[in-house]
């Protein structure tokens, strides 16, 4: 019993894990006045914790069922930190656990990935990142997104570390698979009801997350998915079965539509365009012609009018959609000829745009853009 516990890994990484939370916790428990909900963060990371150590396949599962399902509740329980931007709630937790459910796979697997290139990337990315993160203008905001970055690379290195052979790799398919199922149907559910209305778009659907654009590539992912285990044969799927998976993937598409996201729309037809180019030319041809028909689509004509016409909402300042973006990117690169190199630092877009292009705090609506400002030239073209 004693060697059991002196050198079982298991057994020294709960006390680490146990450590940690204890101290997240006299980090995070100021927090909670006003939000007593925030308390069930306690047993709730407790229980996972304990399920980490000894079902991480439990883990992992109810992960990808139920993180989907609960963004508007995690949302509930979100307080601001002392530097008033962004917050912490639950879902900081669910971070966390990712987190650490990849690092305690790792040692429980013992079969980190040694050759895999992305795998590296990410690391050295991250860790260029942690570097911008200390002179960043809101370390407390910055470090908190940065976490998220890491929670993003944990996911990514999940499946190395628990396919081990093909049956696993079945097996997890059918699982994300199912995963998707539950979601769509509440998109159903609230696209009936009609959906949110929001000044630049009009009546737009979010399902359970807490924004349409959330939704939309949520959708996208999901339809990418299903479309790759169609084409790849890795499941073989009786004719019933792929029935109800192209119906599926045809409701994705029409929630797709009525989440007006114009850029998961363009994201999912240049995939479909890469895919052709590569795989399939004949369907750049269906690709062509698909194009105006779209524009036969009520949701899609006007939201594509929205980028070009010369109309103005109340969020673009007196500017269309599109002059709007291109004010504030050229704005701020004012700003990246300053500093090129090494940027402002993580998170610095949103807290530093009133300096130079709107009246108000926001994203740069571009990702190369916004990291270029935060992290420079040199950790951006990783």
């Amino acid at each position: 019993m004693k060697a059991f516990f002196l050198f079982d890994y298991r057994i020294w990484l709960t006390i680490i894990f146990s450590a940690i939370l204890g101290w997240f916790w006299s980090v995070f428990s100021p927090l909670i006045d006003g939000k007593p909900v925030l308390m069930l963060a306690i047993p709730f990371a407790v229980l996972f914790f304990l399920l980490m150590v000894t079902k991480p396949r439990w883990v992992i599962i109810i992960i990808l069922m139920a993180r989907p399902l609960l963004d508007v509740l995690l949302n509930l329980t979100r307080v601001n930190t002392a530097q008033g931007e962004g917050g912490v709630g639950i879902g900081a937790i669910f971070n966390l656990i990712v987190i650490f459910l990849a690092i305690f796979l790792a040692f429980y697997s013992l079969n980190f990935p040694q050759q895999v290139t992305p795998v590296y990337c990410w690391i050295f990315y991250l860790i260029c990142m942690l570097i911008t993160v200390f002179y960043s203008p809101s370390r407390g905001e910055s470090f908190r997104l940065w976490l998220n970055y890491l929670s993003y690379f944990a996911l990514f290195l999940i499946p190395f570390l628990i396919v081990r052979n093909e049956e696993d790799f079945i097996y997890w398919l059918k699982i994300l698979g199912f995963s998707f199922v539950l979601p769509i149907l509440c998109a159903d559910m609230d696209m009936m009801r009609g959906g949110q209305y929001y000044e630049d778009a009009g009546n737009r659907i979010a399902g359970t997350f807490t924004h349409p654009n959330i939704l939309a590539f949520y959708l996208v992912l999901a339809f990418t998915f299903f479309f790759y285990l169609l084409k790849s044969g890795h499941l073989k799927f009786s004719l019933p079965i792929k029935l109800v998976v192209k119906t599926l993937m045809v409701n994705i598409l029409v929630l797709l539509v009525a989440t007006k996201t114009r850029n998961a729309w363009i994201s999912i037809y240049v995939g479909f365009v890469i895919y052709a180019v590569l795989k399939e030319r004949k369907m750049l041809l269906v690709l062509f012609i698909i194009v105006p028909l779209l524009f036969l689509v009520p949701q899609v004509h006007q939201r594509m009018l929205t980028v070009i016409k010369n109309e103005s909402t109340g969020d673009y300042r007196g500017m269309n959609s599109f002059e709007w973006r291109m004010q504030m990117w050229k704005s701020s690169f004012s700003k990246i000829s300053q500093r090129p190199l090494q940027g402002y630092g993580l998170g610095s877009f949103k807290s530093m745009s009133e300096e130079f292009s709107t009246n108000k705090k926001t994203g740069a609506h571009n990702t190369y853009i916004e990291l270029i400002f935060e992290t420079g030239f040199i950790v951006s073209s990783v």
